[in-house]
């Protein structure tokens, strides 16, 4: 006898606000990754065991960076080319402006053997990224003062860590003002950021050794919540539209704008050059991004019988359909598939990630010409059974794209492009103030 769905599931938008979101009954889906038996809490911290550690010292590491990275390691707009003291997102790029790694960059401290003549810095990235990282970074290192080095397992620990967050809305998420620090200044031993990959997603902390979180950082009001395990972080990033690792921003494959790296502020368009530049900078100034990543619900009934929802809605009961292997083919349900609609990244349960077209699987219309988006047009994975993989079998699953509030507004606002109008910093954070209240306005009529 199959188990009874359970009624009770939470979107994004309601997980960020601090609320739980009950809907109907959602259809039921399964897959062969780590599906958690409940939905991920609203605040909480989880040990990523899925990241890894690469040290980059000496009088050139920061200049290396500098020239490898889409991030800027300096101050922005500081005429002393003051080295940066927050951490931050980034990546790395081929020099066909293709990504070969998404990352986050933490500057050590001086306790730690850091000073301002021999900087040092983490780099975390896929833990199955760290051979062909490393073999990049010695690629180009050339005669540069600096030492390489991957961390062991054991030596730190990467942490994801969030709370509940009164204003996720992409106003607030935009104002210019520099971020607070997610951690005590005094645990010089715990190093970290706000992640800035959506709003109120929370922070990055990287801590010595293998304790707890709460060894370094015991503060209720710094670190809420008790530790989850790594699928439920997994499913709450899904949830917020956010990819991680090659397995979601595919290798040489996935161009950094359609991974939402400029809303993300991954990518200084204001920095000197790096590699891979060419080609993101005019896709900044000249193009225009038709395809992103987004957050998507599977299901395997009518279009219909969707719950409504500004973001896809996670089931812990689903458990009846597989899900595809990554880099499959997302078309048309029906007789005619027409041109491939996306590329299916990766997923949990009754939600995952996906690569959109957004003029055909959401309501955008990016330029003038006419969109091709149909809201009773419903699409679909079709997979065949994959060679030496006895476990994939054959399948096909109906998916719909959901475009978070956030992406939303940053795609209609103009993006990065007119935010940065006349480069002045000013007018940006007035514009965003501005908006800020319009929204606060809204809310009190709700």
């Amino acid at each position: 006898m199959r188990p009874k769905p359970s009624s009770r599931a939470i979107c994004a938008r309601c997980l960020i606000g601090g609320r739980l979101f009950s809907t109907t009954r959602q259809p039921r889906v399964q897959n062969t990754n780590n599906e958690i038996s409940q939905s991920p809490p609203q605040a909480g911290y989880a040990r990523l065991t899925n990241r890894a550690l690469i040290s980059i010292t000496g009088a050139d590491s920061t200049t290396f960076l500098q020239g490898l990275i889409t991030q800027n390691m300096f101050v922005a707009n500081d005429p002393n080319r003051s080295v940066r003291r927050t951490g931050s997102y980034a990546a790395f790029l081929n020099s066909h402006g293709r990504v070969l790694n998404d990352v986050f960059i933490y500057p050590l401290s001086q306790s730690e053997g850091a000073s301002p003549d021999e900087p040092a810095w983490l780099v975390e990235v896929d833990k199955n990224e760290v051979a062909s990282l490393m073999k990049h970074l010695k690629k180009h290192k050339l005669r540069s003062k600096l030492q390489l080095r991957a961390l062991e397992d054991g030596e730190r620990t990467v942490w994801a860590s969030w709370k509940p967050h009164a204003e996720p809305r992409w106003a607030a998420y935009n104002l210019e003002s520099p971020p607070a620090a997610p951690f005590l200044p005094s645990s010089e031993l715990v190093v970290g950021c706000i992640d800035s990959r959506a709003p109120g997603f929370g922070s990055r902390l990287v801590t010595p050794g293998t304790e707890d979180l709460r060894t370094h950082v015991p503060d209720e009001t710094q670190v809420a919540g008790s530790e989850v395990d790594l699928a439920a972080y997994t499913v709450r990033r899904m949830l917020h539209g956010v990819a991680e690792g090659q397995s979601e921003i595919l290798r040489e494959g996935s161009l950094p704008l359609e991974c939402n790296m400029d809303m993300t502020r991954g990518v200084d368009f204001r920095k000197g050059c790096y590699i891979g530049q060419e080609l993101t900078i005019r896709t900044h100034h000249t193009g225009v991004v038709r395809k992103r990543i987004l957050p998507v619900q599977f299901y395997d009934g009518d279009l219909s019988t969707l719950a409504s929802a500004d973001g896809p809605v996670y089931d812990p009961s689903s458990s009846a359909l597989s899900l595809p292997p990554s880099g499959s083919s997302i078309s048309k349900a029906g007789p005619r598939k027409g041109r491939s609609a996306g590329k299916f990244l990766g997923g949990i349960g009754n939600v995952g990630l996906a690569l959109c077209r957004l003029e055909m699987m959401t309501d955008i219309a990016l330029t003038g010409e006419g969109s091709q988006y149909s809201p009773d047009q419903e699409f679909k994975i079709t997979w065949a059974r994959t060679e030496g993989m006895p476990d994939t079998e054959a399948g096909e699953v109906k998916v719909k794209a959901i475009v978070p509030p956030w992406t939303r507004e940053f795609i209609l606002s103009g993006g990065v492009k007119n935010n940065n109008h006349n480069n002045n910093r000013d007018t940006d954070g007035h514009r965003a103030r501005d908006l800020l209240e319009e929204e606060e306005a809204h809310r009190r009529n709700e």
